[in-house]
């Protein structure tokens, strides 16, 4: 435990402190996004059936409107609980909200990723289409979905632990087609403790953000010092591969720049994502466990929080600031 405390009190000064949020704070492997109609910001979070919240600015009062998917996912699979629907990724097209998510059986690949529609994001408005038809296979696991667009094709990074992160091209804003997914992070060590990609693209790299590490739980059990989640980072010209990270080690080679480790009171920072805020610009929104809860033993009932910081970049790497 000196051990655990002596790292946090070196991390003190290494990072800026996280942007305020009042109103409801709970998040787990939030996705968040302004709403075009009136900046509104929405945030989505693994839950029974998406938790959906909202707020008139990044601090709050953020106030919980319910879910997305209140019936479940449409997608059939056995073993697993498709009410219980994991780690949204939410963006704007064409008119259209897309939302990616993930059924899945915790601790194993019996894993699904899907898609639902809304023109709003209020609850009661979104549409699910079921799976959008990764194949499966035994290198991957089929969870924490990511879209993005790369010269007008449409991409998804997913993956969890086995052979880490993967990216595979969609034939449309729903389907994969046949497209073959292709590895673009692998972390040979840690028990291929990779998982969450988040890629964004800023001047003319594309930047592949990741949690790495092991995941909080509501005990006051810890890894050792330094094992727990965190968020790396690596980045392409092309975005589709020849990703590395500051030092110019490959993303397939467990390369990996730190960019956010426990600190202060955020314990395993992670489930991360990047908004470009109509404001403030790129802004690094994530949760993280609160140490003194943690240390307690915690309750269940709060849990993971959602934490947020401006986000700059320097020599062509990003750096957290304060909000």
């Amino acid at each position: 435990m000196f051990g655990l405390l002596s790292l946090f009190i070196s991390l003190v000064a290494a990072y800026p402190a996280r942007g305020p949020c009042t109103g409801d704070c709970w998040a787990h492997d939030p996705s968040m996004i302004q709403r075009k109609s009136d900046g509104k910001y929405f945030r989505f979070s693994t839950g029974t059936g998406v938790n959906i919240m909202s707020s008139p600015a990044l601090k709050g009062p953020w106030t919980d409107l319910g879910a997305a998917l209140p019936d479940g996912s449409k997608i059939d699979l056995s073993g697993a609980n498709t009410t219980d629907i994991w780690a949204p990724d939410v963006h704007y097209a064409d008119s259209t909200y897309y939302m990616y998510y993930a059924i899945s059986a915790i601790g194993t690949q019996t894993s699904e990723i899907g898609v639902a529609t809304s023109t709003t994001m209020e609850p009661g408005s979104w549409t699910d289409h079921g799976v959008v038809g990764i194949p499966a296979n035994s290198d991957y696991n089929r969870i924490d979905p990511n879209w993005i667009e790369i010269d007008g094709k449409q991409y998804l990074q997913f993956g969890s632990f086995w052979q880490d992160i993967h990216q595979v091209e969609l034939t449309s804003a729903l389907k994969v087609g046949s497209n073959t997914p292709y590895q673009i992070a692998y972390n040979a060590s840690l028990n291929h403790r990779e998982e969450g990609s988040f890629l964004y693209q800023h001047g003319d790299y594309y930047y592949l953000f990741f949690s790495a590490g092991i995941a909080g739980s509501y005990t006051a059990t810890t890894p050792a010092a330094g094992a727990e989640y965190s968020i790396r980072v690596c980045r392409s010209t092309t975005g589709t591969g020849g990703f590395v990270d500051k030092d110019g080690t490959a993303c397939t080679n467990s390369g990996g720049t730190m960019l956010l480790a426990s600190h202060n009171q955020v314990y395993g920072p992670g489930g991360e994502g990047v908004l470009t805020d109509s404001d403030l610009g790129p802004i690094l929104y994530y949760h993280y466990y609160p140490l003194a809860e943690k240390e307690a033993g915690g309750d269940g009932t709060a849990g993971y929080r959602y934490g947020w910081n401006e986000l700059g970049f320097t020599d062509g790497w990003p750096v957290v600031k304060a909000a």
